[in-house]
């Protein structure tokens, strides 16, 4: 039981515990790094904060006498070190970077402020509408944002709504994601992101140690075009759609009735509009589906994710 009760202290910073606060000469103080004795202040509500600290739990501060409603979230361990990776990164490069900055006129607290910039390291899950919200405040006060995120949202065979709404494009990279490896300590972008119907999603990856390195990785034209698809992999398309066909489950039943109340047959019109390549990472359903209504005069069902960050109008 004492094993696994550190175990959890260690993972989760609880709501209303701070890694970091700001001493008497307003500099900010890493609370392993505090004196007992002294005394500190949050960064958001300014009120005075206690060092806590011992063998069962990690060093942090605490409220002295209120809840701040500033920092109500609990924190993982992976977004601690995270956060002080990025802290680390851009002390290098000679920039003063703040941590758990209020931003008084947006209500909002981003992970990192350095200069025009906020940094948001994200590791659980969070809604479109939430995400798109803070995004457009930093907007609003002339920010530059940039989303990071950890290890939940890593793409596996699919992409996920909550993987897809942090997508960005680039002219030189494509479609793109930033992830933070806090055990290897450095940051990983999975690049040219492409998908196609019934296979794993396709990207590239480049490791970098540092934000110079990031910074320079995106000054080189990666782009690619979208890759053919293989032989294997066509025949690996036709088994999964056939199989799904006479397997007759939801989606293609519903595909099958709205092709034949049309005159055609859904088997047929696979054959005539399925893709040899992989394509942009944008659909939650069936790429093929797209062309199947295109070829039936109908209006599209919501085939798209949410890609609050994408303005196709730039995209080649």
């Amino acid at each position: 039981m004492q094993k696994n009760f550190t175990l959890s202290v260690l993972n989760i910073i609880q709501p209303d515990f701070l890694i970091y606060a700001k001493d008497e000469k307003n500099n900010i103080v890493e609370a392993n790094m505090a004196k007992k004795g002294r005394k500190y202040y949050c960064s958001g509500c300014h009120g005075q904060v206690i060092l806590r600290c011992g063998k069962l739990r990690v060093s942090h501060f605490a409220h002295k006498k209120h809840a701040c409603d500033i920092f109500s979230e609990g924190e993982t361990s992976e977004h601690l070190r995270g956060k002080k990776l990025l802290m680390t990164w851009l002390r290098k490069e000679g920039k003063n970077p703040q941590i758990e900055a209020y931003l008084t006129s947006l209500h909002q607290r981003p992970d990192i402020l350095c200069n025009n910039k906020a940094f948001e390291f994200q590791c659980s899950p969070i809604s479109v509408e939430r995400m798109s919200e803070r995004s457009k405040g930093y907007i609003s006060e002339g920010y530059d944002f940039f989303w990071f995120l950890g290890k939940r949202h890593l793409i596996k065979k699919r992409l996920t709504q909550q993987i897809a709404q942090f997508i960005r494009w680039h002219k030189n990279l494509g479609f793109y994601l930033i992830y933070i490896n806090v055990e290897q300590r450095n940051m990983e972008v999975y690049y040219h992101i492409q998908q196609a119907d019934f296979l794993p999603v396709r990207f590239y990856r480049k490791k970098v140690n540092n934000w110079k390195e990031l910074q320079d990785f995106f000054k080189q034209n990666r782009i690619k075009n979208y890759n053919l698809l293989s032989i294997s992999e066509r025949k690996r398309q036709k088994n999964c759609f056939y199989r799904n066909c006479l397997q007759s489950t939801n989606k293609f039943k519903k595909l099958q009735v709205i092709c034949y109340t049309h005159g055609y047959i859904l088997q047929e019109i696979y054959e005539e509009i399925s893709s040899e390549r992989y394509t942009y990472p944008i659909y939650k359903e069936y790429i093929f589906t797209k062309k199947m209504y295109e070829k039936l005069n109908l209006k599209d069902i919501e085939l798209y994710y949410q890609l609050p960050f994408i303005n196709f109008s730039n995209i080649d």
